[in-house]
């Protein structure tokens, strides 16, 4: 049970985490921001040719709007694995230096 709560907690803590890096980033990296404007660029152009076409494809909006969300679910899932490596290598870093300073 106590696992189950910790487990809950720390994943609520990634997320909460990997969202706020995002954020950051997007205000303060200017290669992710002018990615993210290219990325929705891209989007609005495809939303506009899905509603020009949607006489003859009408399932063509709904694809780009399905698409637009399994790459932000993508995004985020990766960044996601991204943090938690990140948290994982931090770790072993720590105890190789640790490791590295007892044997000098």
């Amino acid at each position: 049970m106590l696992n189950r709560i910790l487990d809950q907690a720390f994943d609520h803590y990634v997320f909460t985490r990997v969202d706020q890096i995002l954020n950051l980033a997007g205000t303060n990296d200017a290669g992710y921001s002018k990615t993210a404007r290219e990325v929705s660029a891209a989007l609005d152009q495809l939303l506009a040719l899905g509603r020009a076409l949607k006489a003859q494809h009408p399932e063509l909006t709904g694809l780009v709007m399905d698409f637009e969300a399994l790459t932000a679910l993508e995004s985020g899932q990766a960044a996601e694995i991204a943090y938690r490596q990140g948290l994982r290598d931090s770790s072993q870093l720590r105890q190789a230096f640790m490791t590295f300073l007892q044997q000098q």
